[in-house]
């Protein structure tokens, strides 16, 4: 019994002390590490709502800087858009869960009141934001989801309301402070905000509204300034060119299309191999060494077996193609017995006829294959 030893209980109660403090730092990680997950989570999903707003915004913002009443078709409020009429008119992808009353959009003019051209500048801010505050369960404002959430959106545009001034919320560095959206100005508010902290955006963006007269002696934009043409609508003359809400349209077959290529023609020179463009008539080219061809027939138009003795069909090939014909295997056949007709040499070819595409199957003799013999053949439309 003297030999026995214990621990005493000092040093089991640091110990414990010990461990308790371990679990502690090991729970606040965890805890850290999942709020920042969730924080990125839903950053994610508001940098498509902020992306969305943005489009709508320049979109329409000729629009919504001109002269009173404002409308925007498929827009109740074109100051207050909802998520569900940003995803109907094609800003917000459809598959993006963002109930139209969990969220809160407002576009104001700046400086307000203002109505372009008359004021110069002349611009409209967005803000976007959640209704419900990012709040930890006792109330407190969660930092790290909150951080991890501001820091995924990719505008840099994004913020929220907290202690010690949640009535105002500032951003970009500081180049904006706006009012807390939320009507108790609740710490926790997120807000994506467009528009503040620059100039009244002078420039052109890709799908402005805005008419690019340039108003210099020998440049300007006024034969695209007509009434806004939306792609898929009947159209004449076929190869006409207008204004579409998101770009340059011109009439293909009867309809509007968006135009995203130059005016060329078919079979002339051009110095970038793969560049795309149209012809006055609408037909879609590729420069393909040098020359301007046709883009819809290039390339593999078919795949087929032949036996021997019949011909290949040809296919029909746009400008500067040639329809080409190559055999790509040989299921080859030899006849057993000496009163057959039919070659037995066991070594097989074949070859297309280039004046009418027939195909033959023979044998190094020359003499044809069994009847079971086949090639195939690829046929496509080539630059040669």
């Amino acid at each position: 019994m003297r030999h026995q030893r214990g621990i005493s209980l000092p040093a089991m109660a640091f110990a414990l002390a010990v461990v308790a403090i371990i679990l502690v730092a090991i729970t606040q990680q965890r805890v850290r590490a999942a709020n920042e997950l969730a924080g990125r989570s839903l950053g994610a999903t508001l940098n498509e709502l902020g992306r969305a707003v943005e489009l709508y915004r320049t979109t329409h913002l000729a629009t919504l800087t001109g002269a009173l009443p404002v409308t925007v078709a498929g827009f109740s409020d074109p100051y207050a858009p909802t998520t569900a009429e940003l995803q109907t008119a094609g800003f917000l992808a459809p598959a993006v869960n963002m109930p139209a009353a969990e969220y809160s959009i407002a576009l104001t003019r700046n400086p307000v009141g203002c109505v372009a051209p008359v004021n110069d500048p002349c611009t409209v801010w967005s803000r976007a934001s959640p209704v419900a505050p990012v709040l930890n369960p006792d109330g407190t404002v969660p930092a790290d989801r909150l951080n991890a959430l501001v820091a995924r959106i990719t505008s840099s545009n994004a913020s929220f309301s907290g202690p010690p001034t949640p009535a105002t919320i500032s951003g970009g560095e500081g180049t904006w402070v706006i009012a807390n959206p939320d009507p108790a100005a609740r710490p926790g508010i997120v807000v994506l905000v467009n528009g503040l902290g620059g100039a009244g955006e002078p420039w052109l963006r890709v799908g402005d509204t805005r008419n690019p007269d340039f108003r210099g002696p020998s440049v300007t934009g006024t034969q695209f300034d007509t009434a806004h043409k939306t792609p898929g609508d009947a159209c004449t003359p076929q190869g006409a060119f207008a204004s579409g809400a998101n770009g340059i349209v011109y009439c293909n077959a009867g309809i509007w299309v968006l135009y995203d290529g130059p005016i060329v023609v078919g079979g002339a020179a051009c110095t970038i191999d793969g560049a795309m463009g149209v012809t006055a008539a609408g037909a879609s080219l590729m420069c393909i060494n040098s020359a301007w061809r046709d883009h819809l027939t290039y390339g593999v138009r078919a795949t087929a077996y032949y036996a021997h003795n019949t011909l290949v069909t040809r296919p029909t090939c746009g400008v500067g193609l040639t329809p080409v014909a190559t055999v790509s295997t040989v299921a080859a056949s030899v006849i057993i017995g000496a009163n057959n007709p039919g070659n037995n040499t066991g070594s097989f070819e074949s070859a297309i006829d280039p004046a009418d595409w027939r195909v033959s199957i023979t044998g190094s003799t020359g003499v044809q294959a069994g009847n079971g013999a086949r090639a195939l053949v690829v046929t496509s439309c080539a630059a040669t």
